[in-house]
């Protein structure tokens, strides 16, 4: 429920959509204190891997959940 609301915000309000690769980059990115450059990084399109990858904060095991 918590992620539809915030998806309805980001579109009504002209935010990006979060999506499930968003939601685990902001995990990792919490991890380190750098959600603010994470979404910087994003509004910049820059895929969420790769706006991790800016700093190199993905780590193997952190990249294969981007996958399942």
């Amino acid at each position: 429920m918590k992620h539809l609301l915030l998806d309805m915000w980001h579109f009504l309000f002209g935010g990006q959509q979060l999506t499930s690769q968003d939601r685990i980059a902001l995990q990792i990115a919490a991890k380190y204190g750098l959600t603010k450059e994470y979404k910087t990084a994003r509004r910049q399109n820059r895929r969420p891997l790769e706006a991790l990858e800016e700093w190199d904060l993905v780590k193997e095991e952190d990249r294969k959940l981007f996958y399942d």
